[in-house]
This record gives structure tokens, sequence and C-alpha cells, in this order.
């Protein structure tokens, strides 16, 4: 999104020039990105708990903050109802009721949010962020859903011990490390899971004035133990392949055996901006190091790419090499720019094999959907076995979710979650769902309106009947001369 990626120039840009201490406010958002959603099996939540992350873009308070949100305490509708003609939509929540254990403060210029979510415990949340320090935090969830604990130290200042992804132990010419962290995921429940995080400027020796000399990573580690023990050189891939530059990943998503990395534009402090230098690549989790390279960018020209998502295919083709098993295919939706595109792809024998029995995934586009302006992240709803997915889409140029639908192959609804206020564009980024049954709920953060619209389907069957039904958090003012927000109350 446009106002998002330009953290390092309003960098500079303050509301508070003084010292005296600014924490973000308890109250509300501030310009929020990353989501999660989780619902207790056991319990009596109807609507569950919404995790939100504040990137205090413009820097006008001392840091960003992770907040619980009780869908049931403040008033949502219950989860799958049928519209009642006489229901008034939205409901706009301004008073989030966000207790002092339900608020912490991290490092500011959040990305992604992603959850790890081990069998027999509630689950720890993940979000890197890009202010200075480039780190990475962890947010454990009490069994409340409301509680929030620092993992790496801290009481409700998680910034105290974030994990740095800069000055790696036995890194040289900082190489290897990830500057401007973004994106992250998580593979696995168990205690060997993993979390994968991309990055969005590369790194290399300050002095260097070649391209070649800088690198562009994934970087992955044990989701029990995000701290500072767990950092080293082996947990980076380099993401160039056969002396390709390796450019930087957006986003990655997790399949059976790969991760996959979409490509964006980069930037470095030696060079400034720089062009992506791939659209989709496959790092294999089973083999360290192992990069794969699509060439989707040879087929379907786009200039990056962004958000990327990847479930299992509806279809498994019988391997006629191993009549006992199956070719494992996976279906991938990546988000792309120039022009904004959500591409549908198959991956054929998503498993994959050893690398050196020459049976790597095969990719094919299904096919190219224009999308909103400036395409940020997606959110795949699934019907079921053998249903057609549908597809939410945000793009930071629009004032709408926009909803794709597998089995009609099209737009089906583009549901309006701004005010088409052109001083106070809500920008649309961060996506979760919560899907039971036949209904399904999307929660989208509006990163320039400081608020999250909560759209419902109830029907899963007629899609383009989703409506907005709630926007919670106050409408963030915004100065329209310079972008930035009016720095309003800080907490009480």
């Amino acid at each position: 999104m446009r106002a998002y990626l330009l953290s390092s120039a309003l960098l500079l840009v303050s509301c508070d020039i003084g010292v005296e201490s600014k924490p973000p406010p308890s109250t509300r958002l501030v310009y929020p990105s990353g989501l999660a959603f989780w619902r207790p099996e056991a319990g009596p939540s109807t609507n569950g708990f919404l995790y939100v992350a504040s990137a205090n873009f413009d820097k006008c308070y001392d840091s960003g903050s992770v907040i619980a949100l009780d869908l049931d305490a403040v008033g949502v509708r219950p989860f799958g109802a049928p519209f009642d003609p006489s229901e008034s939509l939205p409901n706009d929540v301004t008073s989030l009721g966000i207790g002092s254990q339900s608020y912490v403060q991290i490092q500011s210029f959040a990305g992604e949010m992603a959850m790890w979510s081990p069998p027999g415990r509630p689950p720890r949340l993940f979000v890197p962020s890009r202010d200075e320090g480039s780190v990475l935090h962890a947010v454990d969830v009490g069994a409340d859903g409301l509680t929030l604990s620092c993992v790496q130290g801290g009481d409700r200042d998680c910034r105290a011990n974030a994990l740095s992804l800069l000055d790696v132990p036995g890194a040289s010419n900082n190489l290897p490390s990830a500057p401007g962290p973004l994106g992250v995921s998580v593979a696995g429940t168990g205690d060997d899971a993993r979390v994968w995080v991309t990055h969005t400027e590369l790194a290399g020796p300050r002095t260097t004035i070649a391209e070649a000399d800088l690198r562009g990573y994934l970087l992955h580690l044990p989701a029990a133990n995000p701290t500072r023990d767990a950092l080293n050189t082996d947990e980076f891939v380099v993401l160039g392949t056969n002396d390709r530059l390796s450019g930087v990943a957006h986003a990655t998503a997790v399949g059976s055996r790969y991760v996959y990395a979409s490509g964006r534009n980069s930037s470095s402090p030696q060079l400034g901006a720089l062009p992506a230098r791939f659209i989709l690549r496959l790092v294999d989790r089973a083999t360290p190091g192992r990069v794969l390279e699509t060439d989707l960018e040879l087929t379907y020209s786009v200039r990056e790419a962004r958000g990327v998502a990847v479930v299992p295919s509806a279809v498994r083709i019988p391997d006629p090499a191993a009549p006992e098993s199956t070719i494992v295919d996976e279906r991938v939706y990546l988000l792309a720019r120039g022009p904004d595109t959500l591409l549908v792809l198959d991956v054929l024998n998503a498993a994959g094999t050893a690398p050196d029995a020459g049976t790597n995934p095969t990719v094919r586009i299904v096919s190219a959907l224009p999308v909103p302006a400036s395409a940020s992240e997606l959110e795949v709803i699934p019907r079921g076995p053998g249903r057609g997915n549908l597809v939410a889409v945000t793009g930071s140029g629009d004032e709408a979710v926009a909803i794709f639908d597998e089995e009609v192959g099209q737009l089906i609804a583009q549901v309006q979650v701004g005010d088409n206020d052109p001083n106070n564009p809500s920008q649309p980024f961060g996506l979760a769902s919560d899907v039971r049954g036949n209904s399904a709920r999307i929660f989208a953060s509006t990163f320039g309106d400081g608020r999250v619209a909560i759209i419902d389907i109830p029907d899963l069957d007629r899609p383009q009947n989703a409506r907005l039904v709630a926007r919670l958090g106050a409408r963030q003012g915004r100065d329209p001369r310079q972008g930035t927000s009016l720095c309003q109350e800080t907490s009480p």
C-alpha cells in the first residue's frame, strides 16, 4: 500500500518533538496492519477474539502496539446469523473496551501477523516490525483469549529483548541479516513448528555499489524459541538461484513441502529503490537452502508480487510410477502489481521428492483476474472438499474488499469498507477470517482510517450477499496536507 511503504520518508515526521513519554493509545488503533483471529474450541465465546497490530506509521507515538479484542464484548452480531432487513448495518464500534492486560507495546512499522496454534495451549502471535532494530516480536495469548504477554521479555512493553534480525551471530559484512522485516507465516502446529520471515531491504556490505553483493533471504526460526539463542546463519535461506540476483520476498505461504515466496520491489541504503528480481520462488523445507525458480514473469508480465496463499487442490492425480500413492496438487493464489492481478496457479507434484530424482514441481497459470488498485493481501475462504474457494483481496488504492468466486471464475462482490473521503482514505490492508460450516466472517484492517472492517457471508453458496456489518475503532483523523494522522489523544 502506498502510504504504508513510505516509512523511510516519514521517519522524520513527528507530531511531538519533545522528550516526554508518549505511549500509543490504549483506546483505539493507530494505522492497523496485521491481524489474527482465534476462537477456542471449548468455552463460551461465540464470536472469538481478534488481535490487531498498530503500526504507528507516522511515529506520533513512542511505539506501536498489539491489542486483543473480545468480539462478543464489543457487540459484534452473532457469527453466521442471516441478515435481518430491520438491522442497522454497519455498526460503528468506537469503544473497544481494551483492558490493561489486552495491550502490549511493540516497535513501530508492524507488518503482517501470524499465529502459532500448538495443541493443548493458547496461541502465540508473531509480528515483524521494520523500525530501526528490524525486529520479530512474539506475543503469547492467555487462555482467556484477552491476556497478552511478551515472550522475549518485558512486562507490557515487548520492545525489551525483542529479537533483532540485524547483527546476526556469525555474520560478516551484514550477511546474513533481514533488514526491514514485513511478512510472516508459521509452518506446523507442534513443537517443531517454524516461523518464516521476509524482509524488504537487501542486506550486504554498507559500502558496496553492486547489487550482486547484496542478498535477500527467507529467515526461519523455531516457533517455540524465537530468541537470539536460536538465531544463527543457518536459519537464513538465500533467495537467489543459479547466479540470479536474490531480490526480496514480500510474503510467504506454507505448502506441503515448499514455502512459496512472492517477490517484490526492494531497496537498499547504497542503491536506493530496486525492481523485483522474481515473482514467485519455492523454498524446499525438506532440503535446506534449495530454492526453485518458477519463471512466472516470463509467462505473465507483472512488475512485482505481494500477498500469496496456498491450499490443497480439489484434484489429486494418481502417480503412474507409484499406483498406491498420489501426486499432491496444490493451488496457489498470488497477488501482483503492474498490472494489479490475482494469479491463480496450479502446482503439480507439490510434495516433491529428493532433488536428484528430477521430479521438481510444475507450476502453471490457471487464470489471471484484475483486482483493486495497489493489490496488498489476500485471504482464502474454503468452501470444503470438491468446492471452489472464495478469495478476499485488499488493495490500498481502493475503498473496498473484493471477493472472487472460483466456481464462477470472476469477481462477485466488492464490499465498501471506507467512507470514500479522498482526504482520509481507508486503505484496506491486512486480512483474517473465521470460517465455520457454510458461513464466513472476514476481517480487514483499514490502515488509513485506523479501523478494522468486519464483513459477514452467512451463506457461502451466496457470497454475492457479503455485507459490511461492523467497523471497530474510532476513525483516525488525518492531516490532508502531509497525509499523517493528527496525533490524537494518548493513553489515559
